[in-house]
């Protein structure tokens, strides 16, 4: 999108997550990476600015780096870190000038912890992320990987890795986000955190990534969570089509994620 520019998507976009911030209560925007085609390039950022420039005096922002904001023709996180929204992180809560944050914050009498490392940032972030995990153990944590799941459900490489030496040992972590590989998919892990043999916790990951085809873009996945049921109910719609998209997994464009924080 950040690439071809359609006219009036990406602000569209931007618009509707604001005047649906009250009736929708909505917190938080999360990005998993790919803002743009190429980081190297400033006119896709301008074009991305036209989304983010809706909802930046109003939301927070949490965004990790994907493949192509790092570069693909030229490659380096130099213009991403060179971002205003990733110059204003805190130290504290930053790894390497941004490759790698974290955020709290508190909702229905629950606290939560993001956190997400960018591409080609995750190994090296690692002893990080678990000290910050253990940090807040309390927290329900969501982790944010751009590369983490392909999409018959399987790991990437890197997300194995994750998998084994960052969602497993921490009892906290509840839900993935990742993105990278075109289109949606789902996966679901237990975890017998205490060694007795009886699972004490599930961990749901989602691939989200909509492109830009043609004028059928605009997609936006709408996380609401319930903090009575623990349950977290999802919705992929496109302000700009004015229409809603299935999720591939679960083939409906709402389903709802049960005692999943």
């Amino acid at each position: 999108m950040s690439y071809y520019d359609f006219p009036g998507a990406l602000e569209c976009m931007g618009k509707w997550i604001v005047d649906e911030r009250e009736n929708r209560n909505i917190l938080y925007v999360v990005q998993t990476g790919d803002a743009v085609d190429e980081g190297w390039v400033p006119k896709q950022w301008k074009h991305f600015d036209q989304l983010y420039d809706q909802f930046k005096d109003v939301l927070p922002y949490f965004p990790i780096a994907g493949n192509h904001d790092v570069g693909l023709k030229w490659h380096g996180y130099e213009p991403y870190l060179a971002r205003s929204y990733v110059q204003a992180i805190p130290a504290e809560y930053a790894f390497d000038g941004g490759r790698a944050l974290y955020a709290t914050f508190s909702a229905g009498g629950t606290d939560f912890l993001l956190l997400g490392a960018g591409w080609e940032s995750e190994e090296d972030a690692t002893d990080w992320m678990n000290g910050v995990l253990q940090e807040h153990p309390n927290d329900v944590a969501i982790l944010l990987f751009h590369g983490y799941i392909k999409k018959d459900g399987s790991f990437t490489k890197v997300g194995k890795l994750m998998y084994e030496q960052v969602v497993a040992p921490n009892p906290n972590v509840r839900l993935v986000l990742c993105g990278h590989i075109s289109g949606t998919s789902y996966r679901y892990d237990e975890f017998d955190d205490t060694g007795d043999g009886v699972p004490d916790r599930g961990v749901n990951t989602m691939l989200y990534n909509y492109q830009h085809y043609g004028e059928n873009c605009g997609q936006i996945r709408l996380l609401t969570f319930d903090p009575a049921q623990r349950n977290i109910r999802v919705m992929t719609y496109s302000p700009f089509k004015d229409r809603y998209y299935k999720d591939s997994y679960f083939d409906a464009a709402e389903f709802t994620l049960e005692d999943a924080f």
